[in-house]
Formats: C-alpha cells, structure tokens, sequence
C-alpha cells in the first residue's frame, strides 16, 4: 500500500511538472505571436467609432479617463459613458465634462433590469445609443495614449477583423494584484495563445475588457450584450470575443503595451472580490466542475512545496517537485519583467496558483450556495449555461 501511495505521489508530481512546462511554452508562444497593432491605410472614407465607456462611482478616474478619450487624434469618434447608478461624484463629473465638449454624451441607468449583470446591460445601453460603424467598449480605469484608437482601428481594417482587443499596459500595485495577476494571464492562455486566436479553426478566443474594439455588424450578428449568454456573465469580455468567433468572425489580441495603460485592484479586498466575480462568470453555471478546478489548482500549487520540503523523504519526488516549481517561475517571469516587478515575485508563483485555486473554490461556493457573485452593488443574476458547458 505504502509503494502505491509513492507511486501516487510521484504521478501527481510528474503532473505537476508536465502542466507548467506546458504553460512556459504557451507563455514563450504567446511573447512570440504577440505583437503591436499594424496600422492600415483607410481605403474607403473614415469609419466612424462609438466609444462606449461604463462607469459605476468612478469619481476617482473619471478624469483621467474622458481625457485621455477625448484627445485621440482619430477624426470620427464620439464618446458615450453610461453611468450605471453611481452615488458618488461620478454624475457631477461627467455632467460637466459634456458641457465642455460637444462629443461626449451621458446616459444614466438609475435601475438594473432583471435578468442583467450590470456590465453587459451598460454596454449593451451604450451599443443601443449609437449607428456608428465600430464599438469600442473600454474600462474607467484605463488611460489611452492619443494615437491608440487610430492604430488598432488601421489594424482592423487591414486584417479584415471584426474585433481587436488591445491587451493594456499593467501598473502592478499592491500585494495582491502583484502575486495573482501574473497567474491569471498565464490561465488564460489556456483558452488559446495570440496565433490560436487568430486561427478560424482552433475554438479558442479571448479578449480583455480594458479595450475591446468591434465591428458593429458583427456585435448586431451575435445579438450584442442582449444575447442570453452574454447578459447574464461577468466574463463579459471573453465570452464576447468567444461568441464572435463561433459566429465566423475574425478575432484578434494584439499587444497594448505604451497605448493603452491599467491600473485597478489595488487591495486585497477589491483584488479578491474582482477576481472572484471573473472567475464566477466561468464556474457559476458549472459549479462542480469549478470544485474539481479550484483542488487540482490549490494541488498544483502546493505540492511541489511539499516535495520539496520532504527531499529526503524521497529524491525522485522532489526532482519533480523542484522541476515543476522551476516552470512555474519561469512562466511567471516574463509578465513580471513587463510589470517591473523585482525577481522576487516569479518566485512566489507556486502560492499565486495556490491562491488562485482558493478563489476558484470560493467562487464555487458562491455558485453552490446560490448566493451569487457582485460587484460594487450589482449582483450576478442565475447565468446562462453557455454551448459547451455541462
């Protein structure tokens, strides 16, 4: 008995170490594949661009953020912020930044229908308000450099795209943001790498909320945020760029990194309810399958510091240990010497799958107990089972 548990043991180790070199190959993949916008001549007239921007109590960013929106030098865009229900300064702030340039419109939601997570009923609100020939749904705490919106629009068109999705450049700040961040960008490269998003053939797709551009013909195909599965997510970002794709259209990633700039979640407190709320949209549908996920990520984790720390007990075990550890880090490294962090964060990598598998569990729970996942007051309602899902 005591052979087959060592047996066991080394097997979930050799796991271990097979899935991070794994994923520090689809990481060195994906640096390759990722590229900046590769702007296009405007053959045919100057499409027009709706930016749709959702705010709720962002007093803090609004700013910033109309600012740096207003001042892109593409010469056809307006700008629609739709307050969703803010309590602070928020509405004040937008009032009197539409007094001051005719190109910005507010409209207010004072009340969430049912059926709608608030994020996907004020894009959809936004889509509604406008004819214009391409979205742009992008986030309160972003800031965009002047020339990003004439970029990734060229680089649209001259891939014939139907949605680009700028990855944004990342201001790490805090504990939390800095172990779980990283973590995440490698997870979600397992839906598919930069060159899988762009493939027709290969299923997978992602795209990031922070800024997503998309053809309205194509938002109009799918049924735009009023789709069932879309209304109801909180992953409203990727499950619109996998919608997109499934219908036939061409999706693409490309890189952010000096045009669009984040910061967001800088505490504990609002990392975990931020990355729980995401992780919800995934599991909330299919919470057994989000327990099965959150204990092999918690196990992914923790036990190659376990065969670590028992190196005598067995030297095989620790090998496997030691190499799955050494991936993990090395599939970290290269998203922290984006978000220039010291070194010493990629050593933390084994904890923040840990921690990841924590919030998964979490999240799981919410879905089991049928409270639901929310963000700043707005509750997820009972999501829709998305095609595929079991």
């Amino acid at each position: 008995m005591a052979r087959w548990g060592e047996w066991a043991w080394s097997l979930g180790l050799a796991g271990c170490a097979a899935v991070a070199l794994r994923q520090w190959w689809r990481v060195r993949r994906t640096y390759a594949e990722l590229g900046p916008p590769e702007p296009g001549l405007v053959a045919l007239g100057t499409p027009a661009v709706a930016i749709v921007l959702p705010v709720r109590n962002e007093a803090a960013n609004i700013d910033g953020v109309v600012a740096s929106l207003l001042a892109q030098d593409w010469p056809a865009f307006d700008l629609l912020v739709v307050d969703d229900g803010s309590t602070d300064q928020t509405p004040a702030l937008l009032a009197a930044w539409a007094r001051r340039d005719p190109r910005m419109r507010v409209r207010r939601v004072e009340q969430l229908p049912p059926g709608w997570a608030g994020k996907p009923h004020a894009l959809h609100t936004g889509a509604a308000e406008t004819t214009a020939d391409w979205l742009l749904f992008t986030d309160a705490d972003t800031r965009h450099a002047p020339s990003v919106l004439r970029l990734v629009l060229g680089h649209a068109l001259r891939g014939g795209l139907d949605l680009v999705s700028a990855i944004p450049h990342l201001t790490l700040t805090g504990a939390g943001t800095r172990l779980l961040t990283p973590i995440g960008a490698i997870s979600l490269l397992e839906r598919a790498t930069p060159a899988e998003v762009r493939d027709p053939s290969h299923r997978g797709a992602f795209a990031v909320g922070q800024y997503i551009l998309i053809r309205r013909a194509a938002y109009q195909r799918v049924g735009g945020y009023a789709a069932p599965e879309l209304r109801t997510t909180f992953a409203d970002d990727v499950r619109l760029a996998e919608v997109v794709k499934r219908a036939g259209g061409r999706v693409d990633v490309v890189s952010g990194r000096g045009l669009v700039f984040n910061e967001q979640w800088t505490t504990w407190g609002t990392v975990w309810r931020g990355w729980r709320k995401s992780i919800y949209g995934e599991v909330g549908d299919r919470p057994f399958a989000g327990l099965a996920g959150g204990l092999l990520l918690l196990g992914y984790g923790l036990l190659p510091l376990v065969a670590l720390a028992r190196v005598r007990r067995g030297r095989v075990a620790a090998a496997l240990g030691g190499l799955a550890a050494v991936a993990q880090v090395a599939a970290r490294w290269p998203f922290d010497r984006d978000g220039e962090l010291a070194v010493g964060w990629s050593l933390t990598a084994p904890v923040g799958w840990a921690a990841l598998g924590a919030l998964v569990l979490d999240a799981t729970r919410l879905a089991l107990t049928g409270r639901g996942a929310d963000w700043k007051g707005r509750a997820a309602p009972h999501p829709v089972t998305q095609p595929g899902h079991k």
